[in-house]
Formats: structure tokens, C-alpha cells, sequence
């Protein structure tokens, strides 16, 4: 699968879980029911609802969170991969929830190095062989 298509996935389930406890959460539901009718997408509306009530169980619970959004990264990677168009639908899903799911703690890093590559990752200013600017 191409990286794009693996970043929307991974974009997909972010804003999905993020908005499950917050009150945009039926906006979700509404969403997900624009993919193409399969039996695996029939499922999603109780799945969605089963999600939610672990997550408002437990808010604080990270862990959780994680792996809810790993096993929606993974589904959604499976429905674009079976279906291109819904990454249409997919594409919908983060516009419209990414800007209201829940805040993500802390910046994510993703780098890959390749042979003798170095990789500098940083969140504020970075300064090699001098002294920071004022």
C-alpha cells in the first residue's frame, strides 16, 4: 500500500477514535455509513458504539486508546486496499473530525533511515556546531 494511503489510515483512525468522546461522536457514525456497504462496514455502527463506551469508561486510559486506534488503522487500511474509492469517504471523515477529536498528548515522530543516513528530529529550534540566536 502506498505511504498516502497509509497515512490516511492512520489519519482516519486518529480523528475516529479522538472524537468518540467527544460530542461530534454521531458525526462519526454518519460518516462511516457513506463506505460501500459490505459485511464488514455493516458491522462498524456496533463496533463504533462498543469503542465509545470503553472509552468513556475510562478516558484516562491510553492504552486503550492505542489499541482501538491501531485496530481502526488496520480496518481502514484493509477498506481502502478492497475498496480505493473509500478513501473518498476516509478523506471525509478527517476533515471533518480531525479538527475536533480529542487533543493528542505530545509530538509524534516517524523517521526511517536508510544506510548511513542520520535523522534529527526536534520540536523547537535545532543548532549545529554554533551557539543558539538570541
Amino acid at each position: 500500500m502506498d505511504t498516502e494511503l497509509t497515512t490516511l489510515a492512520a489519519s482516519a483512525a486518529n480523528a475516529l477514535v479522538g472524537a468518540l468522546t467527544t460530542e461530534t461522536w454521531e458525526r462519526a457514525r454518519a460518516l462511516l455509513a457513506r463506505l460501500r456497504r459490505t459485511p464488514d462496514t455493516d458491522r462498524l455502527p456496533l463496533e463504533l458504539d462498543r469503542d465509545r463506551a470503553l472509552l468513556l469508561a475510562e478516558p484516562a486510559d491510553r492504552r486503550t486508546r492505542d489499541d482501538l486506534t491501531a485496530a481502526w488503522r488496520l480496518r481502514f487500511r484493509r477498506l481502502i486496499e478492497d475498496d480505493p474509492d473509500a478513501a473518498r469517504a476516509l478523506l471525509d471523515l478527517v476533515a471533518e473530525l480531525a479538527p475536533h477529536a480529542a487533543p493528542q498528548p505530545g509530538p509524534v515522530f516517524n523517521a526511517e533511515s536508510h544506510d548511513r543516513s542520520r535523522i534529527y528530529q526536534a520540536t523547537g529550534d535545532m543548532n549545529f556546531g554554533q551557539a543558539p540566536k538570541p
